[in-house]
């Protein structure tokens, strides 16, 4: 293992490019390169960079109240398609190491199914079965297995189906490391105080002078800035908000609010110096919701690295159990892209080995029977998956929903091993495949996909082409692509998205430049240089911010033609909670015919 020059991410053997930024890494040799290209499953470093991925993070000590801070913490070209799937029909297979006949490559066979309408193409004839919502739980199982299944390969084992998911979680582990760096920014906990100042231009205070808008509170509220001192816990279990709106020494509104599992407060300074405190979960009860809400449900829906672990011992190793050398194809061949290419008008254009695991009924539903068989041992599992439920009901009934009993984990397994059958031929049928492409040890593509082609339900890409780097993800309909490059002021590039539900689809685009990895912002976003296009409109203007650190402090600054916003936030902040004689509000929160009416009320009366 090393680690990356550029953005210090760690790096497996052999790399060529850093999988968190992209920079090129030490050259290898030619031949080096050329003597780890293998036609098994990419494994090798992969059990190390999995073994790496269950050490354990260090755990910090809470604080048990707000005011003592937690701390922060190159073969020809593809010329088309149509040709690629030409050239990948006439490319003869290699099975299990050894050469065979020419045959239809999977993303040439075509669905002979009855047609039935796909619920993200309705209204469109389609030729192809619904998936159905059975069919859809055994995916999700499958899934449950694919996403964590890989970090069960232990050090020097190799059989197939090891290797074959070794190389994918590596791949997709250092993908979600961007993902880690979020998280670590409530990994302790966080604690920050943030100022918002505003600059308008004069056809902004020109425009809110003439709807009376900037005179008295409004404009002190501009011109002096508003401050915002923020703990949020490390579980969300309790947080403080110290609010100014207006600041200065008479400031517009000043409040003080906490919350915690027992008991929620606020304190409105210019009001009064009482601290006004419910205990929130009886009163919600009371008033009628039947359930009892809590921040404590958060810390209980968290899904434990110690329970990760298990979930990845347990359901890993029956995935990987049920791919073998003789239903594991390998073949030497092209491969048509299904997101760089169209999203991001990059193809693959080399020869790959692809390995393609398609397996017939008869072993799905063995696959299906063994992870029911599992899920119904799985306590530990289930105890969480079934208080995730019951907090979901509980959310469901406060906010005036009455879904009824939700699923249980052992309804799952049962529905599971009652349908496998079912299941499995459904996925025959509509020729359920999983794909892995690589080129040499470096992974290009992961695909899960129905209907020889037609129906991805999952699909990864990474490549990498004179110091830049294509990237993308697709689920089902919904896509996150982007493209990188370095210069001498940093990193710059594009990330895009479309996210597609129902009969709707919303985009966006996220341009970058002159952006450094190693500079973290107190939120997590690297320093640069940003530009927002809501739509994904390229030639708009969109909405221009810059991010950068300035001492102890980060600013996030928002220009456009009304002016520029600065938000400054500091890496460790001062929020308190509100002092003073409490004074309980259960009762006037309660009081009147409606729960409407009395809060309502007392609102009023403040």
């Amino acid at each position: 293992m090393g680690k990356c020059k550029h953005c210090g991410s760690e790096t497996g053997e052999g790399e060529l490019f850093c999988a968190n930024c992209g920079a090129r890494l030490e050259e290898e040799k030619p031949e080096t390169v050329a003597a780890k290209a293998t036609e098994e499953p990419p494994g090798g470093t992969a059990e190390k960079a999995a073994e790496a991925a269950e050490t354990e993070e260090a755990e910090h000590e809470e604080a048990t109240e707000p005011v003592v801070r937690e701390a922060a913490a190159p073969k020809e070209p593809i010329q088309d398609e149509a040709g690629a799937e030409k050239k990948d029909a006439a490319e003869p297979k290699e099975t299990a190491g050894h050469k065979g006949t020419a045959e239809p490559a999977a993303e040439d066979r075509t669905s002979g199914a009855e047609t039935a309408e796909v619920a993200a193409e309705e209204g469109s004839a389609g030729k192809k079965k619904k998936i159905g919502s059975a069919s859809l739980i055994a995916l999700a199982v499958l899934g449950l297995a694919i996403g964590f299944g890989a970090r069960t390969v232990p050090r020097n084992l190799g059989s197939p189906g090891e290797r074959f998911l070794a190389g994918q979680f590596r791949a997709l582990s250092k993908e979600a490391a961007v993902l880690n760096s979020a998280e670590q920014v409530f990994e302790n906990g966080f604690s920050s105080d943030f100022q918002l100042t505003t600059e308008l231009s004069d056809r902004q205070v020109t425009a809110l002078t003439q709807r009376g808008l900037f005179s008295g509170p409004y404009e002190r509220i501009l011109r002096d800035g508003s401050e915002a001192r923020i703990f949020i816990g490390k579980k969300f279990e309790k947080a403080v908000l110290n609010l100014e709106l207006g600041r200065g020494d008479d400031p517009v509104l000043q409040a003080d609010f906490f919350i915690d599992p027992d008991r929620l407060g606020f304190r409105l300074s210019k009001k009064s110096d009482k601290v006004y405190v419910t205990r929130y979960p009886e009163v919600l009860q009371e008033l009628g919701s039947e359930s009892r809400l809590s921040t404590s449900m958060f810390a209980d829906l968290q899904f434990s690295k110690e329970l990760r672990a298990a979930t990845v011992k347990r359901y890993g190793k029956i995935v990987a159990a049920a791919i073998n050398r003789n239903n594991l194809k390998t073949e030497k061949r092209s491969y048509r892209s299904r997101v760089l290419k169209p999203e991001l008008k990059h193809s693959l254009e080399k020869d790959y080995t692809i390995y393609s695991w398609e397996p017939n009924a008869e072993e799905l539903e063995r696959l299906f029977r063994n992870i029911a068989d599992e899920m119904e041992k799985d306590r530990a599992l289930a105890a969480w998956y079934d208080r995730r439920q019951e907090i979901g009901e509980q959310f469901a009934k406060a906010s005036g929903q009455h879904p009824g009993r939700s699923v249980r984990f052992e309804d799952l397994a049962d529905r599971l091993r009652d349908n496998a059958e079912t299941y499995a031929n459904r996925l025959e049928d509509r020729k359920f495949t999983w794909k892995l492409v690589t080129e040499g040890s470096e992974v290009r593509a992961i695909l899960l996909q129905l209907d020889g082609g037609d129906t991805q339900i999952f699909c990864y890409e990474r490549d990498t082409d004179k110091g830049k780097l294509y990237r993308g993800i697709k689920v089902f309909d919904s896509v996150l692509t982007e493209k990188r490059d370095l210069e001498k002021s940093g990193y710059y590039g594009t990330v895009a998205c479309r996210f597609s539900w129902w009969f709707r689809t919303e985009s966006f685009a996220l341009k970058y430049s002159n952006v450094d990895f190693k500079k973290k912002s107190v939120l997590g976003l690297p320093c640069g240089k940003y530009r927002l296009l809501p739509g994904g409109d390229e030639d708009g203007d969109g909405i221009k911010f810059e991010v950068r650190n300035e001492g102890a402090n980060s600013l996030y600054e928002l220009k456009n033609e009304l002016g520029s916003f600065t938000l400054k936030a500091t890496k460790t902040g001062t929020a308190a909670l509100p002092t003073g004689e409490e004074e309980n509000i259960d009762d006037e929160l309660l009081d009147g015919t409606t729960p409407q009416r009395g809060i309502s009320k007392f609102i009023g009366a403040l």
